[in-house]
């Protein structure tokens, strides 16, 4: 039996101290990740319906911590103290 064991880079993110929910907060990670994604994209990778995806992602644009560009979304970049852009 082989002893395969996967490779998991580990990747610190200091999140703002905007989020009112877990949801907003899985977005903003997976776009940070991912750099982009679209609605469909984001449907697939996180599993959560387009309906509650939208709501977040027009919180996380009014407080300017997503851009939209087209159809995608994109983190927009925070420097490494959480002050502002």
């Amino acid at each position: 039996m082989s002893n395969t064991q996967r490779y998991q880079p580990q990747v610190e993110i200091e999140l703002p101290d905007a989020f009112d929910t877990s949801g907003a907060k899985l977005v903003y990670l997976y776009l940070r990740i991912e750099n982009e994604a679209t609605i469909d994209e984001l449907e697939a990778a996180l599993g959560m319906r387009k309906v509650t995806l939208y709501s977040l992602l027009q919180t996380l644009t009014a407080t300017d911590l997503v851009d939209r560009s087209g159809t995608s979304y994109i983190c927009r970049d925070q420097p490494p103290d959480g002050g502002d852009p």
